[in-house]
């Protein structure tokens, strides 16, 4: 298993835990991106960090003031919470991020570009150093070419070459100020790998009724699971609900599924934060059959529309107030982009050798079986916080190689 988050926000000068912090905030506001890009995205595939993408509003919000701090703190279910409480709380998640364990591997890494000779507020500074470690570099924007080919290699570095050529030169121009960009990093094994020689050719029905021949993985197991219901018809009634957990428990996987014959979009509208913990603390452990596919997703996003669309207007207009980063009053944000590579195989996130067969039966069903072969919704989230790290969903799992990247031992 492997997942990445990137997002850049580039700010331009305009010429014309130990905290009380509310569990759902983030699940909200991420329920609420997600709704955004399923309402623009039609029939694509979804993956993006809502974790990511808090961090880095965070770094903005440090450098807000007035309506527009009131308007990120009003999108993003900040309202109500004590002056900082935030920011202890992103930090906390930093923390953790930044964490060694040895079932798992998760790096967090903040950069902030200044252009050379322009005036950051030295507070503003301080505080992006003391609530997210951010790095800060002076660059000289208006040589775009370099810029963009050193930001890429900051990228590289931070997501184990997994993501190159993120920034263009066509990015930057003599008006940027200011560049902030955040990667998150995940790596983790199943704490049940899959047996690669149990994978087989299988058929993925998608929403349109149309197939398309996946690998699709399988094992018998103790997962945990359960079947919930809408109250209704609307979602054929009966929906299914799968975690599973990568070494160590403290992350996991979790995936819906709508019944066969019931399209993905019918499901979507019941997603709540609320509803997202529910399943998390109903889902019994038990022996389980389980088809998953083997597959890559990537997807890269506007970002702006989407975080319009939960309420963050101001800071991208010429009317933001953005004077706690700096006394310059023309600066507002251009541009929001986020990049996520979500893949999934039997072992996880290295290739490791397995012996012994299981038969695969379809035909004898003794124990719940989920059969992933239509479109799901997913969640990638730590267990103990409740925090979502990705969320996404999958209508097309043939649109990328699944072996597109070689694993490294962790």
């Amino acid at each position: 298993m492997f997942v990445l988050g990137l997002l850049l926000l580039l700010v331009l000068h305009s010429e014309a835990f130990s905290t009380n912090f509310p569990d759902e905030t983030i699940a909200e506001f991420s329920v609420n991106v997600y709704n955004q890009l399923r309402a623009t995205g039609e029939d694509e595939n979804i993956i993006f960090s809502p974790l990511g993408i808090a961090i880095t509003m965070g770094m903005v919000e440090l450098g807000a003031h007035g309506s527009t701090l009131k308007e990120i703190q009003h999108s993003m279910g900040y309202e109500g919470l004590k002056n900082g409480e935030e920011f202890a709380f992103l930090k906390d998640l930093s923390d953790m991020a930044a964490t060694e364990d040895s079932h798992y591997v998760m790096k967090l890494a903040n950069s902030l570009y200044v252009q050379n000779g322009y005036h950051v507020n030295d507070k503003f500074l301080q505080l992006l150093k003391k609530y997210f470690k951010a790095e800060v570099e002076v660059v000289d924007f208006r040589q775009n070419i370099a810029v963009a080919s050193y930001i890429n290699k900051w990228v590289e570095n931070h997501t184990n070459n997994m993501i190159k050529d993120f920034v263009s030169a066509r990015d930057f121009s003599a008006l940027t100020h200011l560049a902030i960009v955040n990667a998150i990093y995940f790596k983790g094994n199943w704490k049940s790998q899959f047996r690669p020689e149990n994978t087989r050719t299988f058929s993925f029905t998608k929403d349109d009724e149309s197939e398309v021949q996946i690998p699709m993985m399988y094992q018998q197991g103790e997962f945990y699971y359960g079947e919930f219901s809408d109250g209704s018809n609307e979602a054929g009634g009966i929906y299914q609900v799968l975690e599973i957990p990568y070494e160590g428990d403290e992350f996991s996987m979790m995936i819906v599924l709508s019944r066969q014959e019931v399209p993905l979009a019918a499901l979507e509208p019941l997603v709540k934060a609320q509803l997202i913990e529910e399943w998390a603390t109903s889902v019994k452990k038990q022996k389980v059959e389980v088809y998953l596919p083997r597959f890559t997703i990537e997807q890269e996003i506007d970002l702006k529309d989407a975080l319009k669309g939960v309420g963050i207007t101001e800071v991208f207009s010429q009317s933001a107030d953005l004077t706690a980063m700096s006394d310059n009053k023309l600066l507002y944000l251009s541009k929001a982009v986020h990049k996520s590579i979500l893949e999934v195989n039997e072992e996880g996130s290295e290739a490791a050798a397995a012996s012994g067969m299981i038969a695969i039966s379809r035909m004898a069903v003794l124990y719940p079986q989920i059969i992933v072969d239509h479109p799901f919704f997913f969640v990638v989230r730590n267990r103990i916080t409740g925090t979502i790290i990705f969320m996404g969903r999958v209508m097309h799992p043939e649109a990328m190689n699944p072996s597109a990247h070689d694993f490294e031992e962790l």
